[in-house]
């Protein structure tokens, strides 16, 4: 009885203890609320603290979900998106853990933090935060927020410049009953506009008509004329219906940061009409309405900064005003920094690579500016500074995955690094699960419970990523390279390093060695750019070459000397670092000299003057190390025997390799994608002979085993660190091609996955010239250790091969491989140092042997 008693009278003061706790929840927020500042802020902050370890209730977690959600909003108000965006992804979590179904988690977060989302760049998290919540709304048949979510996705895609798909869904939109006047105003506008980038002509969809049966011109009118004024340069009526907007829409304007893009607006309109002063005169007006303590006519320092989209534009704007090329880096520094605050919080590769276009604009000028300055002097520094703006925005995802794995690596028992590596790979998995899930409605709650998970791991993955960046300081590992550094590894290596980057208007090249440095560039006319898609244009099928070979090596000469490779003349070993289209050229094909020769084996081709070893940038060029595996093959045959992927040739290609170098091959049915994945990360080489697919923008690229085919996605979540893998298949090295990243193709995938080096095809390559090269590239390799050395001899030996006719001997047969990689020394295998050996004693004992002869005679 007393045990009964005793109970009771728990339960009784943990239900007041309970609403005691829920009703001093209620009060901190209504405090808040009624005087928001940075003091009550701090006072909120601690109260949180201590509610938090106390709550047990659903109405506990109802009210502080609730308290999360207006800190949230008092913080996005206040310019600090970072803050905003992390209290309401923890009241989203909060929900999801406590199941508190009760509270309208669509109404005060989600749509306020797909909001935030959007403003601060992560399009990958705001698509799934829409998504989500636009599912929530089709379960609870919640009309109103089934609307909004339609005109915020679509307002979404019209952002990324996914028109069809802004239009498709602002049409859907429309349909829905009871819109609001200014819901239907915007889905007609984002239909109209996008309509605009489609057809590339003004189609209005909205009228208004006023009682007196007279049109009046509506805002979607003005809005269209105006885009479609910027967009003929006609900057002057662009002005005009600026005007009657801003006149329109001044008194609504709700925030600071709406009021300084109105007035950047205004500023950019008198930039394009030539008048600096008027321009200047509002962007500094924007600016000091987002830094209201800036001092006038000063550049902010970096920790004045926020995450804000708008003080990209600005620092832009501002660059191009500056008369002093000096104070326009700064400005370009600026805004490279504001950009670099928005992707420390963009945890998915797909969201990182939405950024990277505007950078390598951004860079383009930088590199114009320094290209400017440095033809005043003879001193290499400004040749220097222009590389570091080309190298930063080079392959940086790539850098930063393989920075991240070189830093667990050095700290294998890291629980935080561990924690880091499992949710990258978590998230990659994520992603290719959600793009191979059927586009069906019975799949959308599959898909749904997929797009929460990923927006988890993107919260937990933000949470690491800050605790790796206190830790190490790894932004500052990568950032620069030191010229020094890299003069001395080229020295170590023999090289010459030739980086290119792609421009819009040129294509800027740097040329180091030990003890040069020049930087070239190299203008895109129509003439430098027909001649670089004519030559990669060369190797879509085997006959083109054939059909006009005068052609060919007129255009293969050409391609030499515009891409500036005959300043390459001291150095045999040469590291190209492509860009963009030139990622597509056979730099071997490339001839040195012009010659009438049609036979090809006589032609002065660039793989018979220098050995190519290609990078992704300097970076990986300079960090790259050998795995300490034991040397060990395992090859991957599926052969498709018997179907219409047959690869005739691959099984002897088998028998080849192995004849050479022992190792684990599964052929056939044995060759399936599960026995790769489980047996991949145990092998220092890997050799895979099958089919793969480049890939396009909707569908990654693929490679094929017997049973399953593995995608890009798939293949960024594995762990393979192998110091080889070789990719005997078609297209490995194409893919849909990411402005500043490269080609998104299976041989990024593997060194995204860990592999050191890797040597792979640019082109549908033919089953028995690639058998012949691999069989040669293995003989070379087991005798010189060197993959670069192997490859290039591999090429030369084919050309040389007499059992070859003329046509097969066409560059599109033995071009179409590239290393990308390390440059390894060569060095004899201990047979032939054996035989050396062997050979130097036997002349000593010879020697010694007629010495001791003569002696006695």
């Amino acid at each position: 009885m007393k045990k009964h008693l005793f109970i009771l009278c728990f339960f009784i003061l943990r239900l007041g203890f309970s609403q005691d706790l829920e009703n001093a929840i209620y009060e901190a927020t209504e405090t808040f609320n009624a005087s928001k500042s940075e003091a009550t802020l701090s006072t909120l902050d601690k109260k949180i603290s201590a509610f938090e370890n106390n709550l047990t209730t659903e109405d506990e977690y109802f009210a502080f979900i609730n308290l999360l959600a207006n800190k949230a909003f008092y913080l996005d108000a206040s310019n600090k998106q970072q803050q905003a965006i992390a209290t309401y992804e923890k009241a989203w979590t909060l929900y999801k853990k406590q199941n508190v179904v009760s509270y309208d988690i669509t109404e005060y977060c989600l749509i306020p933090l797909g909001t935030l989302y959007h403003k601060t760049k992560d399009y990958t998290n705001a698509e799934n935060i829409i998504k989500q919540y636009l599912f929530l709304a089709e379960k609870q048949n919640n009309t109103s927020q089934k609307i909004t979510a339609s005109i915020n996705l679509a307002t979404l895609y019209q952002s990324i410049g996914s028109y069809q798909l802004a239009y498709a869904t602002a049409s859907k939109g429309l349909l829905f009953k009871n819109l609001k006047p200014y819901q239907q105003k915007t889905l007609k506008t984002i239909q109209s506009r996008s309509s605009l980038f489609i057809k590339n002509k003004v189609t209005i969809i909205d009228k208004v008509i006023t009682p007196g049966f007279h049109t009046k011109e509506s805002e979607i009118d003005i809005t269209l004329k105006y885009e479609q004024a910027l967009k003929n340069k006609d900057y002057k009526e662009a002005q005009k219906n600026f005007n009657k907007l801003k006149n329109r829409n001044i008194n609504n304007l709700q925030s600071g940061r709406e009021y300084a893009k109105l007035a950047f607006q205004e500023g950019q309109l008198y930039y394009l009409l030539k008048d600096t002063l008027q321009a200047n005169k509002y962007v500094n007006y924007a600016l000091k309405i987002l830094l209201p303590g800036l001092e006038e006519k000063k550049l902010p320092n970096k920790n004045q900064l926020y995450p804000e989209n708008t003080f990209i534009d600005i620092f832009d704007l501002l660059a191009e005003i500056q008369t002093n090329p000096e104070k326009a880096l700064a400005c370009y520094d600026l805004s490279f920094y504001a950009s670099s605050l928005i992707e420390q919080n963009i945890t998915s590769q797909k969201g990182q690579l939405f950024n990277l276009y505007a950078n390598r604009i951004r860079s383009e000028k930088c590199l114009n500016i320094l290209y400017q300055l440095q033809q005043n002097t003879d001193n290499t520094q400004y040749t220097e500074r222009a590389f570091y703006y080309a190298e930063n925005q080079k392959a940086s995802i790539l850098k930063d995955v393989k920075t991240k794995k070189t830093l667990l690596d050095q700290h294998p028992e890291d629980s935080v690094l561990i924690k880091q590596n499992l949710l990258i790979k978590k998230e990659e998995q994520l992603t290719n699960q959600l793009i191979n899930t059927p586009i069906n409605n019975a799949s959308a709650t599959e898909k749904n419970i997929l797009r929460q998970e990923l927006n988890a791991i993107s919260i937990a993955l933000k949470e690491v990523n800050i605790k790796v960046h206190k830790k190490y300081t790894i932004s500052e590992q990568i950032e620069k390279i030191r010229l020094e550094s890299l003069k001395a590894k080229l020295q170590e290596d023999q090289a010459v390093l030739v980086e290119y980057f792609y421009g819009i208007h040129y294509i800027y090249q740097f040329i180091f060695s030990d003890k040069a440095a020049r930087f070239n560039r190299i203008k895109l006319n129509a003439e430098n750019k027909n001649n670089i898609s004519n030559f990669i244009n060369y190797f879509n099928s085997s006959a083109i070459i054939n059909n006009n070979i005068s052609k060919f090596t007129e255009d293969a000469y050409t391609t030499y000397k515009t891409l500036l490779l005959d300043e390459i003349t001291d150095k045999e070993n040469v590291i190209i670092i492509p860009d963009s289209r030139l990622s597509f050229i056979p730099f071997d094909a490339l001839l040195t000299a012009n010659t009438e020769s049609t036979s090809f084996s006589k032609m002065p081709f660039l793989v018979k003057k220098h050995k190519l070893i290609y990078n992704a940038n300097a970076y990986l060029y300079l960090n790259q190390n050998k795995t300490k595996k034991k040397e060990s093959l395992l090859g991957i045959f599926p052969v498709f025997e018997g179907t219409n992927l047959e690869l005739i040739y691959s099984k002897t290609e088998a028998e080849n390799i192995e004849d050479i170098l022992h190792g684990d091959f599964l052929l056939q049915a044995e060759a399936t994608k599960n026995k790769f994945i489980e047996k991949a990360s145990k092998y220092s080489i890997i050799h895979l002979s099958t089919h793969a697919k480049s890939g396009n923008f909707k569908e990654p690229a693929s490679i094929d085993f017997y049973d399953e085919t593995l995608s890009l996605n798939e293949l960024y979540g594995l762990k393979i660190e192998a110091n080889l893998v070789v990719l005997s298949a078609c297209e490995t090295g194409v893919g849909a091609l990411q402005k500043g990243e490269g080609a998104l193709s299976i041989a990024r995938g593997f060194q995204y996955a860990g592999a050191n080096n890797v040597l792979f095809s640019l082109w549908q390559i033919n089953d028995l010239a690639t058998s012949q090269i691999m069989t040669s590239f293995y003989k070379n390799y087991s005798k010189h250790k060197s993959e670069f050395i192997a490859n290039n001899i591999s090429k030369i030996e084919y050309l040389n091969n007499n059992e070859i006719n003329n046509i097969k001997k066409s560059p599109y047969y033995w071009s179409a491989f590239v290393y990308y990689g390390n440059v390894t020394p060569k060095t004899e295998s201990s047979f032939s140092l054996y035989v050396l050996i062997t050979i130097l004693s036997l002349i000593l004992l010879v020697f010694l042997f007629l010495k001791f002869n003569r002696k006695n005679t």
